[in-house]
């Protein structure tokens, strides 16, 4: 009997407790409880919200217009049969694709694929509105001469598509930028519409480099893009004319301040030069644009293959040194989006 009282007692006790277990895990089941351990892990916080915004610049230009850099043309020097200044892309003289300086955080200049580059943008504005025929420009360029004398600043006439007068004022400071373009345009007989480009610091001394033409505000060689704004992952598309009998380079100061050569990118044909060259821009958006230099010389330069991818205050302080004052110039500016 005793030893059935045990046994009965330990049914009980085991019944009891299967009835316990059970109903918990019931009611957790219903509560659903969160436990968390705060010493473990940090509660999630909400993901950062990224917001774009497009840039809006004072003046800008539209993406679809075309502008006519006002050019004066030099004339060609006289080369004998043999002789080719600019070499293709077979050419053992040019280093070739490889030889570009790989660079970072900047508007970059990407290797191009094996398609065929689109068709260049229509050519320049006829003769009759060139600055040797044109008595609406002479005025301005006066005026450029004599009130534009800024360490760095540079005043590039052009035309539009219906034969309208635009400035466009680069420089690296804006702030007296409005003033300056009122006094160049105000009075004159033709309406002149400006535009300020703004440049950063670093970009300067290629500035300084262009206007030591004597031919300035009107440089020999014109430089048109088919537009001036064009979006990160597209490609800067134009013509270089004027540089007939020479050797072309197109370079690129990027608001970095570093010099590209974009000579892998140009495409001879028929003495017309145009390019396609693909950009894209690493980082933050900025208000800054890229300049756009054609140089034409006799032979090209050796400061062009030994100095590419240097800081624009080295690059141009050899080249100036290097080719003097002999050299045709075209400069342009595009904005990357």
């Amino acid at each position: 009997m005793i030893g059935h009282r045990a046994t009965t007692r330990g049914w009980v006790i085991a019944t009891a407790i299967s009835v316990s277990v059970h109903a918990a895990a019931a009611g957790a089941l219903v509560w659903q409880p969160h436990w968390q351990w705060n010493w473990h892990e940090a509660p999630a916080s909400d993901p950062a919200q990224i917001e774009l915004t497009a840039l809006s610049l004072p003046g800008e230009t539209g993406p679809g217009e075309v502008l006519s850099p006002v050019s004066t043309p030099v004339p060609a020097p006289e080369l004998s049969p043999t002789t080719d200044p600019q070499p293709g892309p077979d050419d053992p003289a040019d280093p070739g694709p490889d030889a570009a300086p790989l660079l970072q955080n900047m508007a970059l200049p990407m290797a191009s694929g094996a398609e065929a580059p689109p068709p260049p943008p229509p050519d320049p504005a006829p003769a009759e509105t060139t600055a040797e025929t044109d008595p609406r420009l002479v005025e301005l360029f006066q005026r450029i001469q004599t009130s534009v004398t800024g360490s760095c600043l540079l005043a590039l006439p052009a035309l539009t598509a219906e034969g309208q007068i635009r400035l466009n004022l680069l420089a690296a400071n804006d702030g007296p930028v409005p003033g300056l373009l009122r006094d160049l345009t105000q009075g004159l007989e033709t309406e002149v519409t400006g535009q300020a480009i703004l440049l950063d610091p670093r970009q300067c001394p290629a500035l300084a480099f262009a206007r030591r033409d004597p031919r300035y505000p009107v440089f020999p060689l014109a430089v048109q893009l088919q537009s001036q704004d064009v979006a990160a992952g597209d490609s800067l598309r134009g013509t270089v004319t004027g540089g007939a009998g020479r050797y072309v380079t197109l370079l690129m100061v990027d608001d970095n301040g570093v010099t590209h050569d974009l000579r892998r990118f140009l495409i001879n044909s028929g003495g017309r030069i145009s390019f396609d060259v693909p950009v894209a821009r690493d980082g933050q958006a900025r208000d800054t644009h890229q300049l756009i230099l054609a140089v034409a010389t006799g032979n090209r330069p050796t400061t062009i293959s030994d100095a590419a991818g240097n800081l624009a205050q080295d690059f141009f302080d050899q080249l100036g040194h290097e080719i003097g004052t002999e050299a045709l110039i075209g400069v342009a500016s595009a904005y990357i989006r």
